[in-house]
């Protein structure tokens, strides 16, 4: 894991391989922390991997107060893509979809609802009721899960707090770190699918295998984006996650070793740690 540097602005791009194409998520705010950039990169990596794609994740932070972001972004986006190092972004937080030009990468919440959904199903294949964490269920996202889980017949439950609601599946992704080990002892669900990055800390997923709830892995659940097609997700998700789902260390160390697996074939040392939340 190496961070370059941006010239033109107060920016950084967190690369976890060096000499490949990359793929990952541009944030903007007026403190965009390394060490959180380095998470992302990670679990973009394995998402790749999992893929069977020689490529790196990565994540850059963009540095600017409010007043200055639209510059800002533009910098950025200019002088990435001189750097000819064939590395996509996807607009995330504080970054407007559109704003990245030619290094802009495409992020379909169809194609994420499609994914996440076929996870579900890989693990739960009777699920019938579901919840949505809040600001998820609110945007585009949201819209795009509920309609692919009403075509596979399953009801989304209207929850005050989708964390304690009871219902058979958890979709959540609106944070790094959300459902931590004292959510993972609240939770009255079969199993947590990530619909972002990271949601699940180290020890929840520890909690969660204590308590008989599946922590699925994120860097399988979004892959829908990356792969571009509806039943191409469909199919590689729910092989993956059916192919983990019953591991002795849960779905999550499961995919991992999957993953390290094709790494180990192209990399001389497999990257210093695993893609968890801390």
């Amino acid at each position: 894991m190496f961070i370059r540097k941006l010239t033109s602005v107060d920016a950084f791009v967190a690369v976890d391989l060096g000499d490949v194409p990359g793929h990952g998520v541009v944030r903007c705010a007026p403190k965009v922390l390394q060490g959180g950039a380095k998470d992302l990169a990670r679990t973009a990596t394995y998402a790749l991997a999992v893929l069977g794609r020689h490529a790196t994740g990565i994540s850059a932070g963009i540095n600017a107060a409010p007043d200055d972001r639209d510059a800002a972004v533009a910098a950025f986006a200019a002088e990435v893509a001189g750097w000819d190092a064939g590395y996509r972004l996807v607009a995330a937080k504080g970054v407007d979809s559109g704003s990245l030009g030619s290094v802009e990468a495409d992020a379909d919440p169809a194609l994420l609802a499609v994914g996440a959904v076929a996870a579900a199903r890989a693990a739960c294949p009777d699920a019938a009721t579901a919840t949505i964490d809040g600001t998820t269920a609110d945007g585009s996202l949201g819209a795009a899960l509920v309609a692919e889980l009403a075509a596979h017949g399953i009801e989304v439950v209207d929850a005050d707090d989708p964390l304690t609601a009871e219902a058979d599946l958890l979709f959540a992704g609106d944070r790094v770190g959300m459902v931590d080990h004292a959510a993972a002892d609240r939770l009255r669900v079969r199993a947590v699918v990530p619909t972002g990055p990271l949601p699940i800390t180290t020890k929840a997923v520890a909690h969660c295998r204590r308590n008989g709830v599946l922590a699925l892995p994120d860097f399988v659940t979004t892959v829908g984006p990356l792969l571009g097609d509806a039943e191409a997700t469909r199919s590689l998700v729910g092989e993956v996650v059916a192919s983990v789902v019953g591991h002795d260390d849960g779905p999550i160390l499961g995919a991992c070793e999957r993953a390290e697996a094709f790494l180990t074939g192209w990399q001389d040392d497999l990257p210093f740690g695993r893609p968890m939340a801390a």
